[in-house]
C-alpha cells in the first residue's frame, strides 16, 4: 500500500489545472483525428454511406429527406441533419464528430465532481473515457450514424449522472445537465432503432434519484427537483415530434421511420409468426414460407414476381437457393414493394403493410397456415435452440472489446469515380482514402498522417495494458465497498457517493446489456463476424466505468490517509 502511495501525487489538482488538462488532452485528440480519411464509396453503400449523405444533401438543399421512395424514411435518420448541420458550419466530419465525443466526456467530468474525492481521479476517467480506442475505429470512418451515435448514447448516460448526483446542491445547478440528457436522448432515439437499450438506465437511474428525494429528509426543494424532471423528459419528447412533425410535413406521416412504423412491424410479426417451424438462423422468412403465404395473402403476393428473382437473392440472400438473409429482409422487402408501385406515397406504403398484416394474421388465427403466438417485431422471435449462440457471439464480442480489436484509425481503399470523390469531399470538408499505394490496392497516407495513426495506434496499446489493472482494480473496490453500501443504508448513513457510484455501475450494465443484444443479433439476423460499429455505442460507457473503479480504488485505499475530502 505505501508504494501505491509514492506513485501518487502529494496533493490534489486545482480545480482550474483540471479543466486545462482536460481541454489539452482534448486538443491532442482532435488534433490526432483530424489527420484521418474517411472512406467514400458510393455505389457499394446505397442503404448505409450513401443514403445518409443524400439525406443531407436534401436537407442542405431545403428539401427535408428529399423525394418519396423506400429509402426516404427507411431508416432513422438524425445523422443526416447532423451532416447538413457540419456543412453549414464548413467542418470535417471527423473533426465534427471526434468534438461531439469530447463534449460528451467533458460533461462527464463536469458530472463527476459530486462523487470523487480528487480532481486527479477525474482527470483519469476523463482521459481513460476520451482516448476509447473504438472513437476512433475505422466504422468510425465511414459517412454513417455510428460515426456520433455513441458520443449521444454517453452525453444521454453523463448527463443524467450530473443531474441525478446533485441533489444536495441547488436545483438550477443541475439543469444544464437536464437539457444535455433531454437533447442527447432525443438525438440517439433519432439516429438508430435499437434506443430501447437505453431505457433501463433512465429507469433506474430515475428511481434512485427519487428514492434519495423522498427517504432523505435532509434534502430541501424537493418540489423544485421534481419539476425540474420534465425539462429532459420535454426536450426528449419534443425533438422526436419534431421530426415526426416534419415527416407529417413533407410526407403525410408522423412517424420517426419506415422500419419502425407499426403497419411494418406488424407485417413483419405476421410474415414470422407463420411456420415457425421452417425458420433457421438467418432464415427468418423462409422460400417456403413465402411461396405458403402467397397462397392466402392476396397483397403479398403482389411481390412475388418482383422478389422471387436473381437479382433480389444475389443482393440480399443466396441466388443458388433462392434464401433470403435475415439481415436484408427488411431492405429487400420494402425494395421490393416499391418496384411492385407500392411506395408511391408514404400512405401507400402503410396501406400495402397493413393489408399484408392483415392477411397473412387472418390466415394464421384462421389455422390456414402452421403458426405462432400473433405478435409485432421486425426480428427474429426468440427460441431456446438461438441461445447457444448468442452466448458464443457474445464472448466473440468480448474478445474483440478486450483486445480493442478492429480499431485501427485507418479505413480501406475507397472505390469512387472522380465527380463522386469531388462531390463527397467537398459537402463533407474531408479528404476520403482515394490515392493508392503504387500496384497495390492500399491506401496512400502521406507521412503526417502515418505519424498521427501511429500516434493513436500507440494509445490504444496503452489501453489493451491499461484494461487489466482497471479491471482488477475495480472488482476489488467493488468488493470492498458493496458490503460497507449495505452497513450504511442499515444505519442509515449511506455512502456520500453512493448514488454516484450505482449510476456508474449503470454505465456498464448498459454497455453489457448491449452487448447481450448484438450477440443475440449476429448470433440470429446477421450473418458475419463480430463488427465493433455494433458495438461502439458500449466501449466507452463500460471503460469509464472501469476508471471510476479504479480512481475509486485509489481513493479510498491508497488515500485513506491523505487530506482530500469527498466535494
Amino acid at each position: 500500500m505505501s508504494k501505491l502511495k509514492k506513485l501518487l501525487p502529494k496533493r490534489d489538482l486545482r480545480a482550474r489545472w483540471l479543466w486545462v488538462l482536460a481541454l489539452a488532452l482534448t486538443a491532442v485528440k482532435l488534433g490526432l483525428c483530424s489527420f484521418q480519411l474517411i472512406v467514400a464509396s458510393p455505389d457499394l453503400s446505397p442503404i448505409d454511406d450513401t443514403l445518409m449523405f443524400n439525406l443531407a444533401k436534401s436537407i442542405s438543399a431545403g428539401n427535408w429527406l428529399g423525394e418519396y421512395d423506400w429509402l426516404t424514411l427507411g431508416k432513422h435518420s438524425f445523422y443526416a441533419l447532423w451532416l447538413a448541420f457540419l456543412n453549414l458550419l464548413h467542418v470535417n466530419i471527423v473533426v465534427g464528430g471526434q468534438a461531439l465525443f469530447a463534449v460528451s466526456c467533458l460533461v462527464l467530468l463536469a458530472a463527476l465532481k459530486p462523487v470523487m474525492r480528487t480532481n486527479w481521479g477525474r482527470l483519469f476517467v476523463f482521459a481513460v473515457t476520451l482516448y476509447t480506442p473504438a472513437s476512433w475505429a475505422e466504422n468510425t470512418l465511414r459517412v454513417y450514424r455510428d460515426n456520433i451515435y455513441p458520443s449521444l448514447v454517453l452525453l444521454a448516460l453523463a448527463g443524467l449522472l450530473g443531474a441525478f448526483t446533485r441533489f444536495r446542491e441547488k436545483p438550477l445547478r443541475a439543469l444544464p445537465y437536464y437539457v444535455a440528457a433531454g437533447l442527447s436522448l432525443a438525438a440517439a432515439w433519432l439516429c438508430h432503432e435499437d434506443n430501447a437499450l437505453l431505457l433501463p438506465f433512465v429507469l433506474c437511474a430515475a428511481a434512485v434519484y427519487l428514492a434519495y428525494l423522498f427517504l432523505d429528509k435532509s434534502i430541501a426543494h424537493k418540489k423544485s427537483r421534481l419539476a425540474l424532471l420534465l425539462v429532459p423528459l420535454a426536450l426528449w419528447g419534443g425533438g422526436i415530434a419534431a421530426w415526426c412533425g416534419m415527416n407529417y410535413k413533407y410526407y403525410g406521416r408522423f412517424i420517426i421511420s419506415d422500419f419502425t412504423s407499426s403497419e411494418f412491424n406488424d407485417a413483419m410479426g405476421a410474415l414470422s409468426r407463420a411456420y415457425p417451424d421452417d425458420q433457421k438462423r438467418y432464415e427468418l422468412i423462409p422460400l417456403s414460407t413465402r411461396l405458403a403465404l402467397y397462397e392466402v395473402s392476396p397483397t403479398f403476393a403482389k411481390l412475388q414476381d418482383v422478389l422471387e428473382t436473381p437479382e433480389m437473392y444475389n443482393g440480399y440472400g443466396d441466388p443458388e437457393t433462392g434464401e433470403l438473409n435475415s439481415g436484408g429482409i427488411h431492405w429487400v422487402l420494402r425494395k421490393a414493394a416499391w418496384t411492385a408501385g407500392y411506395y408511391d406515397t408514404a400512405q401507400d406504403a402503410e396501406n400495402f403493410w397493413r393489408a399484408v398484416a392483415d392477411e397473412i394474421n387472418a390466415a394464421c388465427d384462421a389455422g390456414l397456415v402452421p403458426a405462432g403466438r400473433r405478435h409485432s417485431g421486425v426480428f427474429s422471435p426468440i427460441k431456446a435452440e438461438y441461445v447457444a449462440p448468442t452466448i458464443g457471439k457474445f464472448f466473440d464480442e468480448v474478445k474483440v472489446f478486450v483486445l480493442f480489436e478492429q480499431t485501427e484509425p485507418t479505413q480501406i481503399l475507397s472505390i469512387a469515380r472522380p465527380d463522386q470523390t469531388e462531390e463527397w469531399e467537398s459537402y463533407l470538408h474531408c479528404q476520403s482514402t482515394i490515392a493508392a499505394q503504387a500496384n497495390t490496392d492500399l491506401p496512400y497516407f502521406a507521412p503526417l498522417n502515418q505519424i498521427a495513426y501511429k500516434l493513436l495506434n500507440l494509445v490504444t496499446w496503452v489501453q489493451r495494458i491499461l484494461l487489466w489493472p482497471m479491471l482488477l482494480l475495480t472488482v476489488l473496490w467493488l468488493v470492498r465497498y458493496a458490503p460497507a453500501c449495505v452497513r450504511g443504508l442499515k444505519k442509515k448513513q449511506p455512502p456520500a457517493d453512493l448514488a454516484g457510484s450505482v449510476l456508474m455501475l449503470g454505465f456498464f450494465l448498459t454497455g453489457l446489456l448491449r452487448m447481450a443484444a448484438i450477440a443475440y443479433l449476429m448470433a440470429v439476423t446477421l450473418s458475419f463476424d463480430i463488427y465493433l460499429m455494433y458495438l461502439s455505442a458500449a466501449c466507452a460507457p463500460m471503460l469509464a466505468f472501469l476508471a471510476y473503479g479504479t480512481a475509486k480504488w485509489f481513493e479510498g485505499h491508497a488515500l485513506s490517509a491523505s487530506p482530500y475530502s469527498l466535494k
